[in-house]
């Protein structure tokens, strides 16, 4: 039986510090890749260059989206199946072995564990609150084989081409979140199915002010993208939430109390687990910056949406 024809998707956009690892992994697999596919966003920096050390074939978007990106890889394609990952994602040696393994009839995409790395206290501390229910990252490190929302083609994802064109593709004109949105549509077409034995490690190796920004921006790709579920659901109901003060003040402030005293015992919980007391006031401040920078990301883009053709940004 022939091996299956696997295309990797990388879109990238001033990764020349990262790409290079990802690109080692990709190509040390156990199965090896039919092709590899860059496709690059106009970098300013040396990252095509590293790239081409490697025998990939690089295309370039000018949508300034990752979903451009993507779309301009499943344009080029010439596997069956498609599998996606990002510059600052190292696949496990057997990433795409185990993807496609999940592929019966019926899977319209499979999406891959999460295991986040990077050094320093502020890492660390986003890494493990990323794992929690309350982080709202679900896809990252799912228990349940299937899903609705799953990321099968962000950075640890596996589809059939024809299946990607069949949806309709990547809605080019998103700025983020356009995995989960396409994620959507393909589940009409199939199932979704989560697989823990497919691993990237993903490095963002970031500060808390890197953290913020993203978590503002990831606020704004939820609302842009406009699917109506649980983390979408947060934001809409904190103005009800801060109206109640009008009537009933006490019930904002059980709320507050309720809030704090959740993070709080979670960092409880880490500093016991990691030996480290410092957990006991990053992880509190983890959780409040994610989440009141998501907030407001989210109304921003309600008020003052995002105009099309800004670069995106991870």
């Amino acid at each position: 039986m022939s091996e299956p024809k696997i295309s990797v998707i990388i879109p990238v956009r001033n990764e020349a510090a990262k790409i290079e690892q990802c690109l080692e992994a990709v190509f040390s697999q156990s199965l090896k890749p039919y092709e590899v596919i860059i496709v690059d966003g106009h970098s300013g920096d040396q990252t095509v260059e590293n790239a081409k050390k490697f025998p990939v074939k690089v295309f370039y978007e000018s949508y300034y989206t990752r979903a451009g990106g993507c779309q301009v890889g499943i344009e080029n394609a010439q596997g069956e199946y498609v599998a996606f990952t990002d510059a600052d994602c190292i696949p496990d040696r057997d990433w795409l072995a185990n993807l496609v393994r999940e592929f019966h009839d019926g899977i319209a995409g499979v999406g891959g564990r999460y295991e986040e790395i990077g050094k320093g206290l502020w890492t660390r501390s986003f890494n493990l609150t990323l794992r929690t229910f309350a982080s709202g990252a679900k896809s990252r490190s799912s228990k349940k084989r299937l899903a609705h929302n799953l990321s099968v083609c962000g950075a640890n994802g596996m589809c059939r081409r024809e299946d990607i064109l069949r949806a309709g593709g990547f809605n080019v004109n998103l700025s983020g979140a356009e995995d989960l949105e396409l994620g959507h549509r393909l589940a009409k077409i199939g199932r979704l199915v989560y697989t823990p034995d497919a691993v990237v490690l993903h490095d963002h190796s970031r500060g808390l002010r890197d953290f913020a920004k993203q978590m503002y921006r990831y606020g704004g790709w939820r609302r842009e993208c406009r699917l109506w579920d649980l983390q979408a659901v947060v934001p809409l109901v904190i103005p009800l939430v801060l109206l109640s003060l009008i009537v009933t003040p006490w019930v904002l402030l059980g709320i507050l109390l309720l809030y704090l005293a959740i993070i709080i015992v979670v960092g409880m919980r880490f500093a016991i687990q990691e030996k480290n007391l410092r957990y006991l006031v990053s992880i509190p401040v983890a959780y409040i910056v994610e989440h009141s920078c998501y907030i407001v990301g989210f109304w921003k883009e309600v008020i003052k949406p995002r105009k099309k053709g800004v670069p995106w940004k991870k």
